[in-house]
């Protein structure tokens, strides 16, 4: 080995010791993800408490459902969630990628491999996940900052202590795409390490910054989410009143902290002035039957509303047809306009607010919901 190789095998060497700390780092927080969910909660703390096993209420897919609201494709993952064989292959799947990345990052095995690993894997997370965060943009924060350790690492390389630097001694050392998948020396000039270098922090900067202007809009200006993570929202659609004084609209919880519930107490039926047409308390909702909460994701593990002891409550994510009960005769006139008012425990209702159409057995209110 030459005086100038040697020189370059120390430097890379040293650089990876300088990224011994976050290749650890990262690798133990894709470890601890899968150990979570297949290892340590196997044990039966509730029942049977395994994160994994898609017919529990724990299933690690609940993550999801109660996250594709604010996601960048709402809608390729509620068709995820609602193929539950597709979906339970996703989760072991991704389970098993942060697993091999990992354990790769933590051992210095294949390490600018399992380095791109860790860019994808974090890239997919600031998609579905990065909106949320109610205390410090939690979920951002992980991502970017997870981005970035692993651009890093893909730079120096795994350094002396890894697997990587013994095989680089060996028969596998040798192989032209073994300093691109593993670690040791670039083979190029020290003005093309420079670029490609440049690249990469380029690559990280837009991930990093753009995403966070796209997500909360604070670059340059006041915070302003994208999809609002501390308070819930209930959009309002598919409205319907009907002849026996009965009241069913479609109810989608599409904001908010996966932490807690959106709560509805009190439901109005209001006319244009403002008068109530119909009225049903938290108690009437609290002892309605369950069959009059039809939930689109009937899995257990999927976002629901249910009846709780002041009304009805939905997780993020939660969507279903509500029927409240018949209250007695409900006077609705077509053309007019009404206003459909969830009343919560704090904060503004939520509302609809259409115009009557008659319909076979009633009316349907054509109009739109509120923002909240």
């Amino acid at each position: 080995m030459s005086i100038n190789n040697e020189q370059t095998q120390n430097t890379y060497g040293q650089m990876g010791l300088a990224s011994l700390a976050i290749r650890f780092t990262m690798g133990f927080i894709f470890w601890g993800g899968f150990s979570r969910r297949a290892i340590y909660a196997v044990a039966p703390a509730d029942g049977n408490h395994f994160k994994l096993d898609v017919e529990h209420a724990n299933f690690v897919g609940n993550k999801i459902a109660a996250a594709y609201p604010g996601s960048f494709m709402p809608e390729t993952l509620v068709a995820v969630i609602q193929n539950v064989p597709l979906m339970n292959f996703t989760m072991w799947l991704f389970s098993f990628a942060e697993l091999a990345v990992g354990l790769a990052l933590i051992f210095g095995f294949a390490t600018r491999l399992a380095a791109v690993g860790g860019m994808a894997l974090n890239f997919g997370m600031m998609l579905v996940f990065g909106w949320m965060g109610s205390t410090c943009l939690d979920e951002w924060t992980m991502a970017a900052f997870g981005f970035a350790i692993s651009a890093a690492v893909y730079i120096t390389g795994a350094g002396y202590y890894s697997i990587d630097n013994k095989l680089a001694s060996g028969k596998m050392g040798q192989w032209k795409i073994f300093p691109w998948l593993f670690s040791g020396p670039f083979p190029i000039s020290n003005d093309a390490l420079k670029k490609m270098s440049l690249w990469i922090t380029a690559l990280t900067f837009i991930f990093v910054v753009g995403f966070y202007n796209v997500l909360y809009g604070a670059t340059y200006s006041k915070l302003k989410p994208r999809v609002s993570f501390h308070h819930q929202n209930i959009q309002i659609s598919d409205v319907h009143v009907k002849n026996d004084g009965s009241l069913s609209f479609y109810g989608y919880v599409n904001a908010g902290p996966d932490t807690q519930k959106g709560y509805v107490i009190k439901a109005e039926l209001k006319d244009e002035f403002g008068d109530n047409v119909a009225t049903w308390s938290g108690a009437t909702m609290a002892n309605m039957s369950d069959e009059n909460i039809d939930n689109t994701f009937k899995m257990p593990w999927g976002s629901k509303f249910v009846r709780t002891r002041f009304g009805i409550g939905g997780k993020t994510g939660a969507q279903a047809t509500i029927t409240l009960p018949a209250t007695g005769d409900t006077e609705v006139e077509e053309g007019e306009t009404y206003t459909l008012k969830l009343s919560q425990i704090e904060g503004a209702p939520f509302e609809f607010t259409g115009t009557a159409k008659v319909e076979n057995g009633g009316f349907v209110l054509e109009g739109s919901s509120s923002k909240h």
